[in-house]
């Protein structure tokens, strides 16, 4: 399934105005992807008023990221602060049929000579809240960061992996546009993690700022990324994860989704 994230709208805008959001989906056969933060209650307010306008359109859910850091020591204010925030993610993704929620392993500046501790802390993170995944039955889908601009990648490439795989009964979902700025190894990450990767986050930038612009603008190779998910996991979700600050219209968003979808229906084309 594609999603379009309400990110593309603004945050709050997209939840006030969601007529572009609805455009895209009905005009595309698609659905849109939900960030569930907990920051504003004026924001979670709106939240609740998804199911009013969004009918039976297909919907995904991220997590909490704005105020809430997963590594941070257990017992801390901040530690607390993360359960709730990511009880209510879980409890809302069930309640709006979502089956998968995007999860953050940190959001603050990372020292080298904390890194190990930090990675403990987020490794105990991740195994509460797989507690709730199994009590609502939302898969919770870990993503890549690698986009510091200070400090350290708390899980770099091979960390990742390595974190990915130490806990099968989550997913990961794998932002192309942070992969890009980290300088992972894309063929690398995809074949080795296939078959743990249930979605990915779409955008593009120029390879040294996370700037969530569409796939044509920018320096990551979109027509390779395509290959690639043919290739190893093309049953995983594609959300288009673009930015509100460029101006971008719901005719270009479904322009690029239409581009998407004449790549999936490639693959069914006879060989030869």
């Amino acid at each position: 399934m594609i999603y379009t994230s309400n990110l593309v709208v603004g945050l709050e805008k997209g939840l006030d105005a969601p007529e572009m959001l609805q455009t895209i989906a009905d005009a595309t056969h698609t659905g849109v992807e939900f960030f569930l933060h907990t920051y504003d209650p004026e924001y979670v307010r709106k939240t609740a008023l998804i199911p009013e306008w969004l009918g039976q359109r297909p919907r995904t859910t991220h997590g909490p990221f704005i105020g809430v850091e997963a590594s941070s020591p257990e017992g801390s204010a901040e530690h607390t602060a993360m359960l709730e925030a990511y009880r209510y993610g879980f409890d809302t993704a069930r309640a709006l049929g979502s089956h998968h929620l995007v999860f953050h392993t940190h959001q603050r500046v990372i020292l080298p000579e904390e890194k190990e501790q930090a990675q403990a802390w987020c490794f105990h993170s991740i195994e509460q809240l797989l507690e709730m995944s199994r009590e609502t039955g939302v898969t919770l889908l870990i993503e890549n960061l690698g986009i510091q601009k200070k400090g350290i990648s708390l899980f770099d490439e091979q960390d990742f992996i390595a974190l990915v795989e130490r806990y099968p009964e989550a997913g990961c979902l794998i932002d192309i546009g942070h992969l890009h700025v980290a300088g992972w190894d894309m063929e690398h990450v995809l074949h080795t993690l296939e078959n743990r990767i249930l979605g990915y986050h779409l955008h593009n930038n120029n390879g040294i700022d996370d700037s969530h612009h569409r796939l044509p603008d920018g320096t990551l190779d979109a027509e390779k990324f395509m290959k690639l998910y043919r290739r190893y996991t093309p049953e995983a979700d594609l959300t288009l994860e673009y930015g509100d600050q460029y101006g971008i219209t719901a005719n270009d968003v479904i322009d690029d989704i239409r581009w998407i979808q004449n790549r999936l229906h490639d693959v069914t084309k006879p060989q030869g």
